[in-house]
């Protein structure tokens, strides 16, 4: 990832590893507002050598062996932790079979080396509006687990990513984990994107479908078009009321083009987006059907 700056390299500062999450919650009293949490660090080694951040003290938790889990309980539902990569959530049939969108979303993500380094929980704290995974947890309705003084909270996603480079969390705060509830027996779920040959996606959408006490619901929810993703609750109760045809799929995506606001910048512009966002909608609801 790179924004156009001339540095080369990295400014200069002071790398801690911690082996358990006392050490890290210790170096984060410390050091305040001075030090940042590494897991993979693709994003934050990027923003530092971009100089968009200087902090004078990197906290890198892959040694944390409690932050090292992937864990599924039925009834209960996935917890991915800070230091799981791409590539072990890529390879996991659990999130293939129930956790479709974020499957998808996960594999498709920049190419092998980023995802053998980059890490999901990582990837929802750097918070730039292109990144392929809040769509999709956002339309699985999970949240992130995170570790403060007074001891630990929950965040649903959507309220967490606040704006870009713009999260809810003090800087004595870490995330732990990624939360995800279990799925409703017989959700089905897809994600797709529209790159354009861009690193970044131009657009991306999350849809989950699932019937509830004999009511269909659904969550869509779309990426890379604004600078947070984007809850499209028209096309959602469209999906829920109507019979689920090829008909009313057409009439949400169209409708999801209209109401979905959509910005611009060097990538695309509002109106290119405003396409996008109708024929990824499409193309996931197609799947599902």
């Amino acid at each position: 990832m790179s924004f156009g700056s001339p540095y080369l390299t990295l400014p200069d500062f002071t790398y801690h590893r911690p082996s358990s999450i006392d050490e890290v919650v210790a170096l984060l009293k410390q050091h305040g507002d001075e030090a940042k949490v590494m897991a993979g660090g693709v994003g934050l080694l990027a923003f530092m050598k971009e100089r968009l951040m200087s902090p004078s003290h990197i906290i890198d938790v892959k040694g944390v062996k409690e932050l090292k889990q992937l864990q599924y309980v039925p009834g209960r539902g996935l917890s991915v932790g800070a230091s799981i990569t791409y590539a072990e959530l890529a390879s996991s049939q659990v999130l293939k079979e129930k956790f479709t969108a974020l499957h998808e979303a996960v594999s498709r993500t920049a190419d092998p080396m980023i995802r053998a380094r980059a890490t999901l929980v990582g990837n929802v704290c750097e918070a730039i509006p292109w990144i392929d995974s809040a769509p999709a947890l956002i339309s699985l309705d999970a949240s992130v687990e995170i570790l403060c003084p007074g001891g630990k909270r929950r965040v649903p996603v959507v309220s967490f990513i606040r704006g870009p480079v713009d999260i809810d969390l003090a800087v004595d705060e870490f995330v732990t984990s990624v939360e995800v509830p279990d799925p409703a027996p017989g959700m089905k779920s897809a994600f797709e994107k529209f790159t354009g040959g861009s690193e970044f996606a131009l657009a991306s959408v999350a849809v989950t479908l699932a019937t509830v006490e004999k009511k269909r619901r659904a969550r869509v929810v779309f990426g890379s078009v604004n600078s947070t993703p984007i809850r499209c609750v028209d096309a959602e109760k469209m999906l829920e009321d109507a019979e689920f045809t090829r008909a009313t799929i057409k009439t949400a995506a169209e409708v999801a083009s209209e109401k979905v606001e959509c910005f611009s910048d060097v990538l695309a512009s509002t109106e290119y987006r405003r396409h996008l966002v109708e024929v990824v909608a499409l193309k996931a609801l197609w799947r599902l059907l």
